[in-house]
């Protein structure tokens, strides 16, 4: 009989917990969600099983949206006695709620802890600098470089390294720089604003080092750089064997273009041009093209009228023409960008290459 009663009461409330279940769904369905939402978190309180269903179900509503019933879902889970892996999981995701709705100090609060947890302290880390970035605290992601070491993530230690020279903007000095780029070699920025802070100062020596070390990182970079480069007082022949190291090994155009100048200059406009069309005969490119046009124009005025609208629709084009993509979202702009205003992503932004590539 004892076990008859207590079987019964066992299947009593199952049937409690399904007709619930039920009802909730039905609301669901029939887009009364505040109704729905109240029925199931009702079982909570009887069966703690179901968690991943309700973690499911407020992640949806976080995709589409609606915060408020996400943090509504994950604060009743927040509440629930649960293994400390579990908990820690639901803290995760209500701190995610808190951001998605604007309330940057509840997140970091349930945040912070979690930078202790080794399964969770990557993600805890990117939305702590989500936050600190949208609430201009960058002296609290710097605070956090012991943390960020423990982590194999490369895009922390870029996003780290952009906030440390954000912070050295207003007072720059080579010193902070140099470290800066010693210990965060991921990232371009540090030895970007060392160099151009050392040729302020006349040190190129330094800005030279800076620069030929990203060069052989990001070789993209060139257009950007090169220009910087001349400045540091090289040698004709250092200058003319770097450009060309750069033109054959990586095919890049702006070294291409600099080096078809120094043959101008150091040759003849002829030696130049003979150059422009073997490159061009090689990588069919509107830049190259454009230097062609204007080599044309300086040797013949007869010339230089006749090619003077072909030069104009030719540069039109150009000015029309993207110069840097973002390599996470796609995002093009004519201007650089540390941060991309799409994806948020430090150092994604980065020239084009390709037929029209820089």
């Amino acid at each position: 009989m004892g076990r008859n009663s207590l079987k019964t009461k066992e299947l009593k409330g199952r049937a409690d917990i399904a007709r619930n279940l039920s009802s909730g769904l039905n609301f669901l369905l029939t887009d009364q969600e505040d109704k729905a939402i109240e029925q199931l978190l009702e079982l909570l309180d009887v069966e703690a099983a179901t968690i991943d269903t309700y973690l499911a179900l407020a992640n949806l509503f976080r995709r589409k949206g609606d915060w408020d019933k996400a943090i509504k879902i994950h604060e009743k889970l927040h509440q629930l006695k649960l293994p400390k892996v579990k908990a820690q999981q639901i803290q995760f995701e209500l701190a995610k709620d808190y951001y998605a709705a604007g309330l940057f100090d509840r997140a970091e609060k349930l945040l912070l802890p979690l930078t202790e947890n080794e399964q969770l302290r990557e993600g805890a880390l990117k939305q702590l600098f989500s936050i600190f970035l949208s609430t201009h605290e960058m002296h609290k992601a710097v605070a956090l470089s012991p943390a960020v070491a423990q982590t194999q993530s490369r895009s922390l230690r870029i996003a780290l390294a952009n906030m440390q020279v954000q912070q050295l903007e207003q007072q720059p000095d080579i010193a902070s720089l140099s470290q800066l780029a010693e210990d965060y070699p991921q990232a371009i920025r540090p030895r970007f604003a060392l160099a151009k802070l050392a040729l302020a100062k006349q040190d190129t020596a330094t800005a030279h080092g800076a620069i030929i070390s990203i060069l052989k990182q990001k070789p993209q970079w060139s257009a950007d750089l090169l220009p910087l480069l001349s400045q540091c007082q090289l040698e004709p022949e250092q200058w003319q064997q770097l450009l060309a190291q750069l033109a054959d090994k990586h095919q890049n155009i702006s070294a291409r273009l600099l080096l078809t100048d120094w043959l101008a200059e150091h040759q003849s406009l002829s030696a130049a041009e003979q150059y422009l069309l073997q490159k061009l005969q090689q990588q069919p490119n509107i830049r190259l093209f454009q230097k062609l046009l204007q080599l044309r124009q300086q040797q013949s005025a007869m010339a230089g009228e006749v090619l003077e609208s072909v030069a104009g629709l030719v540069n039109a084009y150009l000015d029309s023409k993207a110069l840097y993509s973002c390599r996470s979202c796609g995002f093009k702009t004519r201007q650089p960008y540390w941060l991309c205003p799409s994806c948020q992503q430090w150092e994604s932004v980065e020239p084009i290459a390709g037929i029209d590539g820089r």
